[in-house]
């Protein structure tokens, strides 16, 4: 394994193309739709992100998008070829009160045949529970960095704190599979 580090990286791209190809169909591309449901205002400093609240961007803080709007962007996506929408909020964890309603979008998303895919900060083992529950397909929790440097980018969280959401995420998974009450046993 070590040994693929030390490649080339056009024989890397050339190996992944090769197992890839083994497994999937070369020709299929998934399409998916990113819709941001909660845009700036968030508290978090990541040294990357125009949404933070700690630096002058131009992005303006809006409130949570309504269900609705949202139903309506994922038919549009939907009529576009998506066949998954993942919605995003920028928030460094989401609050009880709109977890319910990001609930009730990743329920209405699903009602249209589309797999669903959230962004949401940071989560409680609980409220990773609750999403799996209501149906959601994919967690998106990107690392940012490597635990060395994550300082240099972040200082509102801990790599940990992010590790931990994962693990919430993981668990949740594998709960509604032991348990096999869960309304949808799928991949979050």
């Amino acid at each position: 394994m070590r040994s693929l580090f030390a490649l080339p990286f056009p024989e890397l791209i050339f190996r992944a193309a090769q197992i890839h190809r083994e497994n999937f169909d070369p020709s299929e591309v998934q399409i998916s739709t990113l819709l941001s449901i909660k845009t700036g205002g968030c508290p978090e400093d990541c040294a990357y992100c125009p949404q933070s609240a700690k630096f002058e961007t131009g992005v303006k803080a809006e409130k949570l998008m309504d269900l609705e709007t949202v139903l309506a962007e994922a038919r549009a996506a939907k009529a576009g070829g998506a066949s998954r929408f993942c919605m995003g909020a920028a928030w460094r964890s989401p609050k009880d009160r709109d977890l319910d309603k990001v609930c009730d979008m990743v329920e209405g998303v699903k009602a249209l045949g589309m797999e669903t895919c959230v962004t949401l900060g940071m989560l409680t083992g609980e409220q990773a529970r609750r999403l799996k529950t209501c149906g959601l397909d994919y967690y998106n929790h990107n690392l940012d960095t490597s635990p060395e440097f994550y300082g240099e980018i972040i200082t509102t969280r801990t790599y940990q704190d992010r590790l931990d959401t994962l693990e919430h995420v993981r668990a949740a998974r594998h709960q509604c599979l032991l348990r096999r009450h869960c309304r949808h046993g799928r991949k979050a």
